[in-house]
């Protein structure tokens, strides 16, 4: 029986024992946690579009004449800067200038006919079908030798609207037709700016919107457009809205066919603090950063403005210029976790 009692204080006494050693343990402070901060600064954000374009001209054509003819005059040169109504190429007249001499004669001699008509059908002396004879040959005459003259208008090419002409690709002497490319004309100023937005964008953009422009020629300049026409629908293929825009580009520095990257400014400026994508997590209650305070973890919901290049823009009132975030380990801590920021 007494040797039942000894056993019985030994298990008692081991039992104590272990209890206290594992109550000291659970009693010694948890390590702090490695993490890195940053220390929250306010930025100057505005809501913005970004997308690739190319620019276009504004008017342009490719230069053809509209008859056949050999080449008897060039009028301009290469990459020449040009008014509407410049004369730039003339071709061979000589045979319709002869043909209109010769329209000219007969419409004069059937003018004359007709006025003659007209004088004795008045005295009653000429019948009224012979005067509508006369009267028909004038105004045939009449009319083809505006047909010639037409003709001979023709031969001369000049500029439909003001550019810049682009190489000369005939010489003279050249026998050329309506299908023969003599040069193309661009209205470089002012271009035109065509991009694609996503459609989901459509709704906040609009016919005036400032339209920022950088090309990889000029990286230190922005170039200013606005926005000039929305296409009339989303395509089907892409979901894409086409948009032009207009830039004025009175120093020529830009020509047709150049990609650029784009800008569109949507919103008014705001005020934020930006900080790195690491340090946004989210709940079920929203998104949240941990502000260190006192070596501690301070959950702090906040409003998440923008997220793009792997930053976010947020405002919190909790938040003020200074305060420390979490950038980096944020999903090993707990609310007032012990942290410790690594240098």
């Amino acid at each position: 029986m007494r040797l039942i009692y000894v056993i019985l204080l030994f298990i008692l006494i081991t039992v104590s024992t272990v209890s206290i050693v594992y109550q000291k343990k659970d009693k010694q402070p948890t390590p702090p946690v490695l993490v890195e901060a940053i220390s929250a600064h306010l930025e100057t954000w505005q809501d913005k579009i970004q997308a690739i374009g190319s620019l276009s001209a504004s008017q342009g054509t490719i230069l053809k004449a509209a008859t056949t003819g050999r080449v008897v005059a060039i009028y301009f040169r290469s990459g020449e800067n040009v008014k509407v109504g410049t004369p730039l190429l003339q071709l061979n007249p000589d045979i319709l200038k002869a043909q209109l001499a010769a329209a000219k004669a007969e419409t004069q001699l059937s003018k004359a006919d007709y006025e003659r008509g007209l004088t004795l059908y008045k005295k009653k002396v000429f019948a009224k079908a012979d005067l509508d004879k006369v009267s028909a040959n004038y105004q045939t005459n009449l009319a083809k030798q505006a047909q010639v003259q037409a003709s001979l208008d023709q031969t001369l090419l000049s500029a439909p609207f003001s550019g810049r002409l682009g190489l000369r690709q005939v010489n003279l002497g050249d026998i050329i037709n309506p299908n023969t490319a003599i040069s193309n004309l661009q209205t470089i100023d002012p271009l035109y700016v065509n991009f694609n937005i996503p459609g989901t964008d459509a709704s906040k953009i609009a016919i005036g919107n400032k339209v920022l422009i950088h090309t990889s020629a000029y990286p230190a300049k922005t170039f200013l457009g606005t926005v000039y026409a929305l296409d009339s629908h989303i395509d089907n293929d892409t979901r894409s809205l086409a948009v032009r825009a207009s830039l004025s580009n009175t120093e020529q520095k830009l020509l047709p066919g150049a990609f650029v990257d784009i800008k569109i400014e949507i919103s008014k400026p705001q005020t934020l603090f930006i900080v790195p994508e690491t340090a946004v997590n989210t709940d079920e209650h929203g998104n949240f950063v941990y502000r260190i305070l006192h070596h501690q973890a301070i959950k702090t919901y906040v409003t998440v403005h923008f997220h793009e290049n792997g930053k976010i823009g947020l405002l919190s009132s909790d938040i003020h210029p200074g305060d420390q975030i979490i950038s980096v380990g944020g999903f090993k801590v707990q609310p007032h976790s012990i942290v410790l920021v690594e240098k």
